[in-house]
Order: C-alpha cells, then structure tokens, then sequence
C-alpha cells in the first residue's frame, strides 16, 4: 500500500489533469451496486447508491448555472420582503387596525396635501377642508361589536376614498 500511495503522491498532475477512461464510471457504479444491493436499500427505504451518486452527479453540473439563478432568487425575495415590511407609499403603514393610528395616519396625508404649492392655494384648501374635515370622525361612530380588524377595514377603506379624492385636487 505504501508503493501505491508514494506513486499517487508523485504523479498527482497527471491524476488531476486526466479524465476518467470512456466506461469507468459504469464499471464503478456496476461494483458499488453488487456491493450494496438493491434490496438492502429497499429496507432501509433509501434509494440504491447508485442513484443517489447519479443524482448527486447531475446536482453537481448543474451548480455552475444554479448559483447565479439562486442568488438571483434570493435577492428578489429580500427586495419583495422588504417592500411588504415597510410599504412605501402606504398611508397606513405603521397603524395596524388600531382605529385611533388609522385616523392619525390619515389627518397626516391630508396635512401633506397642505402642504403641497399650488397655484389657486386657498381654492384648493377649501375644496380640500370640504372633503377631508368631519364633525364627529368615523372611528368614533363604529359599533364595539365589530372586530377590531373590521373596523380597521373599513375605515382604511373609507379615509383611503376619501385621500384618493383629495389627492386629485391640483
């Protein structure tokens, strides 16, 4: 055994740069399969080592392509998971189905729109003060019966018409 290894160790390139000869790789599989039979794999429920070698072998030249596809994947799922986390745009990130947030969330946009430079200013406030003002808020007016996350439904609903109409005033 020891001739055998100093050989190897001396003549490493040549393994290295070589492949195998044409019918090796049957010829291997062939011997592991006689080795460990089909049957002792059906007991242990695993699939015969063959197939396993077969199907790690082809895992393995496909890894070249795969890595970038992953990566890829990856990084479109971080992209997407971040934008469902902080919701850019959404006028109601932060305040759940708390009324009381969604309400406060709301009086926030309309006073954006304020702030917003427009030719006609005090038109447009006035047109904005006419649909976003209420006497008595609508969270105050919901029944305690509904849910908590009903009612913040329909108030996202209602004060998301009421942000999308005051938005188109120019």
């Amino acid at each position: 055994m020891n001739e055998l290894e100093s050989y190897i160790r001396a003549h490493a390139a040549q393994f290295d740069a070589a492949e195998p000869a044409a019918g090796h790789e049957e010829r291997f599989l062939a011997r592991l399969d006689a080795v460990a039979p089909a049957r002792s794999a059906a007991r242990t429920g695993q699939q015969p080592f063959r197939s396993r070698i077969l199907s790690f072998r082809a895992k393995s030249r496909n890894l070249l392509f795969t890595r970038p596809v992953r990566f890829f994947a990856y990084a479109l799922a971080v992209c997407a998971a971040v934008l469902l986390i902080l919701r850019p745009g959404d006028p109601w990130r932060g305040a759940g189905n708390d009324p009381q947030q969604i309400y406060l969330a709301y009086m926030d946009r309309v006073a954006e729109l304020y702030r917003v430079p427009s030719e006609d200013s005090e038109a447009r406030d006035a047109l904005l003060q006419e649909i976003t003002e209420e006497e008595d808020p609508l969270f105050t007016q919901l029944p305690e019966e509904l849910s908590r996350r009903e009612r913040g439904r329909i108030l996202k609903d209602y004060y998301g018409r009421m942000l999308a109409a005051a938005s188109e005033i120019k």
